[in-house]
């Protein structure tokens, strides 16, 4: 039996069905490059003129007056004044660096502590050198932990419907 006809008729059938995307698109002006904000993602924003970040979960997009449906409110797009992204790279490699460095203290304290060479002693290097590996570590995650993208000069938002018909 020929599986390709029922392979053809799934896929015929499924591209009908297809579902529309509201997104809210960050651009950085001047560049063809742009991340999408997609319907059930959580977003960090700043207000214009205030100073700490909120957190709320997109439940959808009104693109015909800018707004962003959020859990509690509606937020227009131009009352955004930056957000704030998670860049799990640095997190990863600081806490690489801070494994590290505890390792090398429980590995190296270990050793002298069961070994009973005195050649092997856990000395000022060692504690030289996991300090500064667990030290890096949390720089690392503390400082390049966020992305703010603050919306103006560089970056502006855009609400798209990619809606192939109309809706009724």
């Amino acid at each position: 039996m020929n599986p390709y006809p029922f392979l053809l008729a799934l896929c015929l059938a499924a591209s009908t069905v297809v579902q529309a995307q509201k997104v809210l698109q960050v651009e950085r002006i001047g560049s063809p490059q742009t991340q999408k904000i997609h319907t059930g993602e959580t977003i960090e924003y700043r207000l214009r003129g205030e100073e700490e970040f909120r957190l709320g979960y997109i439940e959808g997009f009104n693109v015909a007056d800018s707004l962003i449906v959020l859990g509690d409110r509606y937020l227009h797009i131009n009352d955004i004044g930056a957000l704030r992204f998670q860049r799990p790279t640095a997190r990863q490699a600081g806490r690489a660096l801070m494994i590290f460095g505890a390792s090398w203290t429980a590995i190296g304290a270990t050793g002298s502590a069961l070994d009973n060479n005195p050649d092997t002693v856990y000395d000022t290097q060692d504690v030289i050198i996991s300090g500064t590996a667990l030290a890096l570590g949390y720089a690392i995650d503390r400082i390049f932990r966020n992305r703010v993208k603050r919306i103006g000069r560089k970056f502006r938002l855009r609400l798209l419907d990619l809606n192939i018909y109309p809706e009724p």
